[in-house]
């Protein structure tokens, strides 16, 4: 038993209307179809496939005299066929954005490669782009070392296997040495050594407890650091391209645009939506909780440093060109993992 819900010819014209409309913007007629794609068909051919797929919701009419445009189940029915076929390979503009994406990239820390990565791919999909830091907390923990700035201010640096670094800068309510400091952390890296830093976050308490009252205030200081440091926040989310989503025509309204610029704004939420995404996914439209998304697609791959994921995507209209943004995405993750480790 055949479990495709389209034929095989409605589903070549279904994917030829995608390009179509994908390239042109506007709606795509039956006549558009036969001088654009090779599909061998009759217009009248055409005509009844569209109106065949129009009747189980694959295609809608903006109006009567119209052609057509794909819905939210056109384009996932798109997506999943190519995906099922090995996915979106590496056309001529794909190869061309990789070497874009090859060019863009510089040498540098982790956060600065990223960032770069966010630039570079809000601009080259002319969209938003979204590159997430590996996941902390799912990393390994190495080292920490206390560092004295000055008498009352610390830095503190926690390094996961893999080269992972973050830092912040601490105060505690006395003065401590270097020497104190030293001793400290040796001290809290015999009994850290080899946890994962999820681990650490759920029994740095207990852990620490016995270290002593003299070194309280730091330590006291060093656990409530540690448990923001591994916190998903906006902090680990790159962020680039929002002017791109408000030049979208499909964006023309100004309340949705604002809701747009205000999600993009709140990197925190961002940063936890794509947190939890693993693997290639695509989501479109209604697919999304967030009402500011119900006209977007977002597509995102996440890449995998020591152990840590890290998430890279874009954000845009539903009549994106999936084929070379998941191309995009997907390249750009693996170039990530071997940039950042």
């Amino acid at each position: 038993m055949n479990s495709n819900p389209l034929s095989k010819r409605e589903a070549q014209i279904l994917q030829c209307l995608v390009n179509v409309h994908i390239a042109i913007g506007d709606p795509v007629g039956s006549k558009t179809l036969c001088q654009s794609e090779n599909l061998g068909v009759s217009s009248a051919t055409i005509r009844n496939a569209l109106a065949s797929l129009e009747e189980k919701g694959y295609v809608s009419q903006p109006h009567t005299s119209a052609g057509r445009i794909p819905s939210e189940k056109g384009y996932r029915f798109y997506v999943e066929q190519a995906m099922a076929k090995g996915g979106f390979g590496l056309d001529a503009e794909g190869i061309a954005l990789r070497q874009r994406l090859e060019t863009a990239l510089q040498e540098g820390d982790y956060q600065e490669i990223l960032h770069q990565l966010a630039l570079t791919i809000g601009d080259m999909s002319n969209q938003l782009g979204l590159v997430l830091s590996p996941r902390f907390k799912e990393g390994i923990f190495h080292k920490l070392e206390l560092l004295r700035l000055e008498a009352n201010r610390l830095l503190i640096v926690v390094t996961v296997n893999g080269g992972l670094i973050k830092s912040l800068v601490a105060e505690v309510d006395s003065a401590v040495s270097q020497r104190d400091l030293e001793n400290l952390s040796r001290l809290f890296n015999e009994r850290l050594h080899g946890l994962t830093m999820a681990e650490i976050q759920a029994t740095v308490q207990e852990r620490l407890a016995v270290l002593g009252q003299v070194a309280r205030p730091v330590v006291e200081v060093v656990v409530q650091e540690i448990e923001i440091m591994l916190s998903t926040s906006g902090a680990d989310l790159h962020v680039s391209g929002t002017r791109n989503l408000c030049l979208k025509p499909e964006f023309g309204d100004s309340i949705q645009v604002a809701g747009l610029v205000d999600l993009a704004e709140k990197k925190d939420i961002l940063a936890q939506l794509m947190s939890e995404r693993h693997g290639v996914v695509i989501t479109i439209g209604s697919e999304h909780r967030s009402q500011a998304m119900q006209q977007c697609s977002m597509v995102t791959a996440s890449y995998d440093v020591a152990g840590a994921q890290g998430v890279i995507g874009v954000i845009g209209p539903t009549r994106m060109p999936y084929g070379s943004v998941v191309a995009l995405v997907n390249y750009a993750a693996s170039r990530a993992a071997a940039l950042v480790s």
